[in-house]
């Protein structure tokens, strides 16, 4: 077993790129494809909306993969019971 990289794991900062990658490929489409003006809302508040939305739906699905992604790294295998004496 090698020293602990922590924040810097190849997985992790490979996943975290990716998902950075999919943030800007949503946004781009949350932009070009589903902005529209409609009497409440200007087409401009529409794609600040839309860019909201998505950056923000990646970061709470990257945060949750990468939670479950680091529990990954140090997994509890064989748990140590301790008998109780009385």
């Amino acid at each position: 077993m090698g020293a602990p990289v922590g924040f810097f794991a190849p997985g992790l900062v490979k996943g975290t790129f990716t998902f950075a990658v999919l943030g800007v490929v949503a946004m781009l489409v949350a932009v070009s494809c589903f902005a529209k003006e409609t009497p409440n809302i200007t087409k401009a508040d529409s794609r600040k909306l839309g860019t909201l939305i998505a950056w923000t739906a990646t970061v709470c699905m990257w945060l949750m993969w990468a939670c479950v992604y680091m529990h990954q790294m140090v997994p509890l295998i064989n748990p140590v019971h301790v008998e109780l004496v009385e």
